[in-house]
């Protein structure tokens, strides 16, 4: 914003008040100009964030459902298998490898990106705290199940490859391979809870942006 003196000379204080008036009005106008342009860039902001979350969660929401449905499936043959184990480990020991082998966990990508994003553009700062919250928590529990994949991922492949480099497994070795195949199946419940708590969340918060 700019501010110009006379043109010409001032000789009277009624030029003097004409021209002052003139400023006042000038520099009232251009506070509200550069207001309305703050307000409609606050604006863009949120209505960018909204989008970006809208995208974002869509996304989430659908490999939640997929994955859930394959943790839910991957935990009932892993109880299957803990159940079994005892007969498969005396008589069948080769079968365990295999029956592993065909536990398989999808280890869906939740991108959750939106939030940062938001959080650069000081988007957040323009919404209601009630709004920032929900996208929070539900930031948050994404982030919380994404730890949960990587621990139920770590179980995974700690107890296959175990199982397929013992074909043949001695009593102490059967033992260890127990254990492994407990943490698998309890990361594997764990991954089942909070999956269900996150496609619920999910399927709430999705409402509200519809």
């Amino acid at each position: 914003m700019e501010i110009h003196g006379p043109d010409k000379a001032v000789h009277s204080w009624k030029d003097f008040g004409i021209h002052i008036a003139i400023v006042t009005i000038g520099i009232l106008i251009a506070l509200s100009l550069e207001g309305v342009r703050e307000t409609v860039h606050e604006h863009r902001l949120v209505r960018d964030a909204r989008d970006t979350f809208r995208v974002e969660l869509q996304m989430d929401q659908k490999h939640a459902g997929l994955e859930l449905e394959a943790v839910v499936k991957a935990t009932a043959q892993l109880k299957k298998l803990t159940e079994d184990y005892p007969e498969l480990a005396q008589k069948h020991p080769e079968e365990i490898a295999a029956r592993l082998e065909a536990v398989q966990n999808p280890f869906y990508f939740f991108p959750a990106n939106g939030w940062q994003t938001a959080l650069s553009s000081s988007a957040m700062a323009h919404m209601s705290t009630e709004e920032v919250n929900r996208y929070a928590n539900m930031y948050e529990l994404i982030r919380d199940y994404s730890s949960f994949q990587g621990q139920g991922l770590t179980a995974q492949d700690r107890a296959k490859a175990y199982f397929s480099s013992h074909p043949k497994p001695s009593a102490a070795e059967l033992s260890e391979g127990a254990e492994r195949l407990f943490l698998f199946l309890k990361a594997e419940e764990s991954m089942q809870s909070v999956c269900k708590q996150l496609k619920d969340d999910l399927d709430k918060v999705m409402q509200t942006l519809e």
